[in-house]
């Protein structure tokens, strides 16, 4: 049974995800058919799961919910600015009630009895809530003093009714697909809530069973027919089965008495002709007619004939079993697996990359000729070894977008507790990314969006004063860079105070009063920990915690955050992560009897420099002449204090590197020894961080080498301004 919740929950979080992404479409204009009847089945399939598991609170804010996304799809509800604002604040609500259920805890009542008085509101025709409005046992009720008068008028419609308790007969045809039980679904558990509504029998037919030697036990060979009396409509026999749609084949033929009197719609349409000839009331024949009032804005529509014959497409078709089964045949084919499993595979061919490489170097030492059986078959297992790891790290592979559907009610709520109105930009949302970074994405990404709104945009009134729109704007974007993945986190506010910051640093004690800084170390003082520009503690910041715990989170993923700043026009915060955690391409080099890698993506070229080209600077230090452009050449082995003596450059080699930034240095290492992929290890989750070093690795021979964050060595290297001077001219 805990896996069958397991599974709902998963199940869940898929909903609520298309939920959401529906929503914020439906938000931008796109109202077409498809997109809210894909909000709707969100909604209506995590309401039949908890049902099945007698989550109540879940269900009934579900239904009510459901109602009312109902009417927009009948094109009954307008989706305008007002009502997409509840149905937002809806998904939030619907979102934590999912949370609790599967984590436990509780969710504010008072909250969820709000937003369900405001979706009961808008099913009920009026667009927003009455005063005195309140949820009292499930239903919304106004204060007695704001009833709306009216004059009751007596009607004897006693010749038209049909007793309450007329029964309709159904013939009801259930044939259950393999997926039905696939999905931990129970026929037997349908056809009891079937029989509820009413009297009946029901007749098996076992027509396709076949013999017990040739069953298959994971198949569906049995069907069903349900001769069921009842006074319900045919509406609730499809809803019992909505969950099941796809799943199933469906027909539901009423079995009509020709004796009996008059149809329900003949009766139907004489009670709306008295119906009206009443509403005209005595100045029926007058020349003078009513003007009907103007909608308000979100009020009920009359249900459009088109909406009222199209109403099966709702839940992904309620025509029978031959559309629902056409309809599923196009879906790709897809299985869940346990992540433990596919990081146990990935672990696996990691293993498996390492002892190839340990064959092959054990072949050079053997002094076997390339050309020999064995070693073209190492190659040939090379080959296979690289395609089936790219193939597994594929699997791991997934878009940010899980990452970045979640940042719009972020958004919402903090600029509903901080009085700004915001608008978010997303762009890159399917750039694809290890499963282990986006996990450990949110919470940082968190942190910065907090930040850019509370700390970054203006209020309204400020950013009216400076020329700017009332509504700021929050970028995030993800891209492929240099193979790693970057996030930018841009805004159109004021940009960082770095007087402000620097003044603050030095109250905090975080740095000497007489320190001299420039503009960006100025801006990355505020990834210190303890500095915060708030001086009261509120809900989003003041604690002096935040930016600090982003940089170490992003640190321990091997990657970095960067910082540009511009007064008046907003900052930009780029975060740079390694594509995976998993494996890399790297150039392996000697440095003082120590091994390195270089990662290959930061390569541009490898030289041997010659004495016309390396000019010495200061105390040991080197620039190098590359194509009449100078540039830092940074002696690793001491950069890393392998050696504390400078060597003679003219000795070892220098690899040309360039950084995120776009800027280039030369490393001087003593020699290459190859190249090759290496394996990545935790260097943080096994040693500590370690600066300039990125991870590390095993190699072929059993020696651990680590690898080199190329970025950081340049970034920290012991020169001064003076070699960037000569680069830049």
């Amino acid at each position: 049974m805990e896996e069958i919740r397991a599974t709902f929950f998963e199940e869940c979080a898929e909903g609520l995800q298309e939920l959401e992404s529906g929503l914020l479409a439906m938000e931008g204009g796109e109202t077409d058919s498809e997109t809210v009847n894909a909000v709707f089945r969100a909604v209506h399939s995590i309401k039949g799961g908890a049902g099945a598991f007698n989550l109540d609170d879940l269900v009934s804010f579900a239904h009510v919910f459901e109602t009312t996304l109902d009417l927009v799809r009948s094109e009954r509800l307008d989706p305008d600015a007002g009502v997409m604002r509840v149905l937002l604040r809806s998904a939030d609500v619907l979102t934590d009630l999912v949370t609790v259920a599967r984590d436990g805890g509780s969710v504010d009542p008072q909250r969820v009895a709000e937003v369900s008085g405001e979706l009961v509101v808008l099913a009920g025709g009026g667009g927003h809530a009455p005063a005195g409005a309140k949820l009292a046992d499930g239903h919304f009720e106004t204060a007695a003093d704001e009833e709306p008068e009216f004059a009751p008028i007596a009607i004897d419609l006693s010749d038209l009714l049909v007793a309450s308790d007329a029964e309709k007969r159904y013939e009801v045809r259930f044939a259950p697909h393999p997926s039905l039980y696939e999905k931990a679904n129970e026929a037997a558990r349908l056809i009891r809530e079937t029989l509820k509504l009413g009297t009946g029998t029901v007749r098996a037919q076992a027509d396709d069973l076949p013999d017990l030697a040739e069953l298959d036990p994971e198949g569906a060979a049995l069907s069903w027919t349900i001769d069921l009396s009842t006074s319900q409509d045919e509406a609730a026999i499809q809803e019992i089965f909505e969950f099941v749609d796809g799943d199933c084949e469906l027909t539901i033929r009423e079995i009509v008495d020709e004796t009996a009197g008059p149809s329900a719609e003949d009766l139907q349409a004489e009670m709306l002709a008295l119906l009206s000839s009443v509403s005209a009331g005595p100045d029926a024949g007058s020349s003078v007619e009513a003007q009907p009032e103007a909608p308000a804005q979100g009020a009920l529509k009359p249900r459009p004939a088109r909406a009222a014959a199209n109403e099966g497409e709702a839940a992904g078709g309620e025509a029978g079993g031959e559309g629902r089964g056409g309809a599923s045949q196009g879906a790709g084919a897809t299985i869940r697996v346990d992540l433990v499993r596919v990081d146990r595979l990935i672990d696996l061919v990691g293993e498996l990359v390492i002892h190839q490489v340990m064959l092959s170097q054990r072949l050079l030492q053997a002094g076997l000729a390339r050309a020999s059986d064995i070693a073209i078959g190492l190659e040939e297992l090379e080959q296979l070894t690289r395609e089936m790891q790219d193939s597994v790290m594929a699997i791991r592979a997934q878009p940010v977008k899980s990452v970045f559907q979640k940042l719009p009610r972020l958004v919402r709520e903090v600029a509903e507790r901080t009085g700004k109105s915001v608008r978010l930009v997303t762009e890159g949302e399917y750039t694809e990314v290890d499963k282990t970074v986006i996990e450990r994405l949110s919470d940082p990404l968190t942190h910065m969006i907090r930040n850019a709104i509370d700390h970054g945009l203006e209020s309204p009134e400020k950013r009216v004063a400076a020329g700017k729109p009332e509504e700021g704007v929050v970028r995030v974007a993800a891209m492929h860079r240099s193979g790693r993945i970057v996030i930018e986190i841009s805004d159109d506010g004021a940009g960082i105070n770095r007087k402000a910051v620097y003044d603050i640093a030095v109250s905090k004690g975080l740095i000497a009063p007489d320190m001299q800084l420039s503009d960006e170390e100025m801006d990355n003082l505020i990834f210190l920990p303890g500095f915060s520009t708030k001086s009261e503690v509120s809900e989003l910041s003041g604690r002096g915690v935040g930016m600090d715990v982003v940089k170490r989170s992003i640190q321990s993923l091997g990657g970095r955050v960067s910082i540009t700043s511009t007064p008046g026009k907003g900052s930009l915060f780029s975060m740079s992560l390694p594509l995976t955690l998993a494996v890399l391409d790297g150039m392996i080099v000697s440095c003082d009897d120590h091994t390195l890698v270089v990662p290959l993506t930061a390569i541009v070229e490898t030289l041997k420099p010659k004495p016309d080209d390396v000019k010495s600077f200061g105390d040991g230090e080197y620039v190098m002449n590359v194509r009449d452009r100078f540039l830092p050449l940074i002696d690793v082995a001491r950069q890393l204090g392998y050696r504390s003596r400078p060597t003679d450059a003219l000795n070892g080699v220098a690899i040309l590197v360039e950084a995120e930034n776009g800027q280039r240095s030369a490393l001087l290492v003593d020699a290459i020894q190859g190249q090759r992929q290496v394996v990545i290890k935790s260097l943080e989750a096994n040693y500590g961080h370690v600066p300039g070093i990125a991870a590390a690795t095993i190699l072929g021979d059993g020696r651990v080498a680590l690898i080199l964050d190329v970025d950081v060595v340049a970034a920290t290297s012991r020169f001064d301004v003076a070699p960037v001077a000569i680069a830049a001219e």
